[in-house]
């Protein structure tokens, strides 16, 4: 990890020293990778940050294979000489991953930050699970002007299942026979199993949010309280899980099921205790598309694909994506709104529960309070590039990733402690 910060650092004092002159001067011995990073950041901004990482990933994977393997029982010994970190990388697809590049510019009360991760041949492992070719962001088409989160990704759930049985078959974690007999089973007592859902997760999900602030819901017996908030989350191709549902629902009385030409319809058979009876929540299958929708209400559903003038028009939305591209294989947008509502709603569980680690970690990571944000990630031939406009630049980001550098040493700490002082259950009288 040092010689990750050693390179850090030097990359870091020459372009100090390189803004400070007419010219931007370049070491003698340059990295191979530098010109494949800096076309796709920017330089001369508030952040400006370039790292060779070419093995740093197989030196990462031994530091915290050594941490894991001083936990009993979590690597098998008849898979712990079998997992290296060569082996691990390789499993994880990050053995192609060359260098990595930040920058950010201030810009009105935003930043607008760039991320690029450098990769040689294909996407393989967790690379693939982000999706392939860049597309245009279809939900953006009918989320509705006062949208206050939009969520769209592309996914393919099943680079991780590769994952899971790649590593079963060096014998850690799951058997790739235990992994075959959990896809098998029912879900949720359907005539469909995990692995036929997980086979048809090559997809794209997504997910809008629009809050009514002037509509509280309170908790029964609680002074915890949050404003109505509409939801669509779409899933595109599992429309076979619909009809499971619908199959099921001839005989639960507390499912009913409605078809016409365009759509199947699942709600609740009976109406729901306060304060949920606001909703009215449904799922739906779009017949000619496959798609399915799980929604607040129907009626959100039909508003949403209705939309003419929607969330892309608003002032808010065309500021939190000036100069992002419009096509990709990941977008979020938050509304100030939103941001508001994440802080408020954080803010009520301290006062009732108190604060502790947990919300303290919490705050760190949300949004700023007040600004919108906008996120796009985009899949391009070298690599993942990765655009922002948002109230924090990659300053947070470099701290941030400081902080997640402890995390496997804490884990392993805290899971020695509970190893040593396991509560144990009380014997059955």
């Amino acid at each position: 990890m040092s010689l990750i910060k050693q390179r850090f650092a030097s990359c870091l004092l020459c372009l100090l020293a390189a803004c400070s002159g007419s010219g931007v001067p370049m070491a003698p011995q340059r990295s191979p990778h530098f010109d494949a990073v800096s076309k796709e950041i920017q330089l001369g901004g508030t952040v400006y940050a370039y790292a060779d990482i070419e093995g740093d990933a197989e030196r990462a994977a031994d530091f915290l294979l050594n941490l894991l393997r001083d936990l009993p029982g979590l690597v098998p010994q008849e898979g712990a000489h079998r997992l290296n970190p060569t082996t691990l990388v390789r499993i994880l697809g990050l053995h192609n991953v060359r260098a990595i590049g930040l920058s950010s510019y201030e810009t009105g009360a935003l930043y607008h930050n760039r991320s690029f991760i450098h990769h040689d041949g294909s996407r393989e492992g967790l690379l693939k699970l982000f999706g392939a070719e860049p597309a245009a962001f279809d939900l953006l088409t009918i989320a509705p002007q006062d949208a206050d989160l939009v969520w769209e990704q592309q996914l393919d759930v099943r680079a991780l299942v590769n994952i899971v049985r790649s590593l079963g078959e060096l014998g850690v974690g799951v058997t790739p026979q235990d992994l075959d007999k959990a896809l098998g089973e029912p879900v949720l007592g359907l005539d469909m199993t995990l692995g036929a859902i997980l086979e048809r997760l090559n997809t794209t999900a997504g997910l809008i949010l629009a809050v009514d602030e002037s509509r509280p819901l309170r908790i029964p017996g609680e002074s915890f309280w949050f404003p109505y908030t509409d939801f669509l989350f779409r899933i595109d191709g599992l429309g076979e899980l619909a009809d499971a549902i619908a199959d099921k629902a001839d005989f639960d009385p507390f499912i009913e099921s409605e078809r016409t030409e365009q759509w199947l319809t699942i709600r609740p058979a009976i109406r729901l205790p306060p304060p949920w009876n606001a909703y009215e929540p449904s799922v739906l299958k779009e017949i000619a598309t496959g798609r399915m929708y799980i929604v607040s209400s129907p009626a959100f559903l039909k508003g949403c694909l209705s939309t003419t003038g929607g969330v892309t028009q608003s002032a808010d939305f065309i500021r939190a994506f000036e100069q992002l591209p419009m096509t990709g294989n990941g977008l979020m947008y938050f509304s100030p709104r939103m941001t508001r509502q994440m802080h408020a709603v954080l803010d009520r569980v301290i006062e009732m529960k108190g604060s502790s680690v947990a919300t303290s970690i919490a705050r760190f990571f949300l949004p700023d309070v007040g600004y919108p944000m906008g996120w796009v990630a985009r899949n391009v031939v070298d690599g993942l590039l990765i655009t922002s406009n948002s109230p924090s630049s990659h300053k947070s980001t470099l701290l941030t990733l400081g902080y997640a550098a402890l995390l496997p040493a804490a884990v392993v700490v805290g899971a020695s402690f509970l190893e040593h002082f396991e509560v144990r259950k009380p014997p059955a009288m």
